[in-house]
C-alpha cells in the first residue's frame, strides 16, 4: 500500500493546504471531510505562512545585497590601511622616521598585520587611526598619501556597515527560527487535515479512497517494490487478454 508523504518545501505546504481549502469550498458543511475548526485554522495559517515566506525571502535578498556591498567596502578599507602602513614603513626605511614609532600603532615590525577578516580590518583600522592621532599629539608630522583622514573616512563607513550587517544577521537568525516554527505548525495542521479527510472516507475501498483523498491534497507515494508489483501485474493482465 502507498504511504502518505508530508510536504518538504514551503511551496508544497502552501499547495497542500490551499488544495484542501479549495476542495472544501463547494461542499455542503454537513458533507465536508474537514471539520469547521480545522478548516478555519488552515485558512488562517495559509496567510501567516505565505507572509512569513515572503518576509524571509525579502530578508535573504537584502542580506545578500548588503553582504556584497560590505565585502567591497572591506576590500577598500583594507587597501587604505595596508597602503598607510606601507608608506609608514617606507618613511622609516628612508630614515625620515624612527622605527620606534611603530609602537604607536601596535605594529611589531615592517610586516603587514593580518587584514583578512572583518574583525582584522576593524581592529587594525582603529589601531592605525588612534596611533596616528597619538603620534601627532606627541609632535609628529602628518602622514600624507594617504592622509589619516582618508583612512578614517573609509574605516567609519565600513565599521557602520559591519554593525548594520551584524544586526541584520541577528534578524535573519530570528526569522529563520520563526519560519522553522511555522513549518512545524504547518505540518501539524496538514497532518490533522489529512487524518480528518481519510477518516471521513474510511468506508470506501482503498483505491477509491485514495483517489478522493488526493483531491484534497493528500500526497501518496508508492514504494519501489509496490510499483514493480503493479507493473508486473499490468503486464500479466495484458498477456492474458
Amino acid at each position: 500500500m502507498p504511504y502518505r508523504r508530508l510536504p518538504n518545501t514551503d511551496a508544497a505546504r502552501l499547495r497542500a493546504l490551499q488544495t484542501a481549502i479549495e476542495k472544501s469550498k463547494n461542499v455542503p458543511r454537513s458533507e465536508c471531510a474537514i471539520s469547521y475548526q480545522t478548516l478555519l485554522e488552515a485558512k488562517f495559517f495559509v496567510n501567516t505562512l505565505r507572509y512569513g515566506i515572503e518576509q524571509s525571502r525579502s530578508n535573504y535578498s537584502q542580506s545578500v545585497k548588503k553582504g556584497a556591498n560590505l565585502a567591497q567596502m572591506q576590500r577598500r578599507t583594507k587597501m587604505y590601511i595596508s597602503h598607510f602602513i606601507q608608506v609608514l614603513n617606507m618613511a622609516i626605511l628612508r630614515g625620515e622616521m624612527k622605527a620606534s614609532i611603530r609602537e604607536f600603532y601596535g605594529l611589531k615590525g615592517k610586516k603587514l598585520p593580518p587584514l583578512e577578516t572583518t574583525e582584522d580590518v576593524l581592529e587594525w583600522g582603529k589601531k592605525i587611526i588612534d596611533g596616528e592621532q597619538d603620534r601627532i599629539a606627541h609632535g609628529g608630522a602628518n602622514m600624507t598619501n594617504p592622509h589619516i583622514s582618508m583612512v578614517k573616512i573609509e574605516y567609519n563607513k565600513f565599521a557602520a556597515a559591519a554593525r548594520t550587517q551584524e544586526i541584520r544577521q541577528s534578524t535573519d537568525k530570528r526569522t529563520a527560527e520563526y519560519i522553522g516554527d511555522l513549518r512545524k505548525q504547518g505540518d501539524d495542521i496538514i497532518l490533522k487535515v489529512w487524518n480528518e479527510v481519510e477518516n471521513h472516507f474510511a468506508d470506501l475501498d482503498p483505491e477509491k479512497r485514495r483517489e478522493i483523498c488526493s483531491e484534497y491534497g493528500i500526497s501518496y507515494v508508492w514504494r519501489k517494490s509496490e510499483l514493480q508489483q503493479k507493473e508486473d501485474s499490468s503486464v500479466s493482465n495484458e498477456n492474458n487478454m
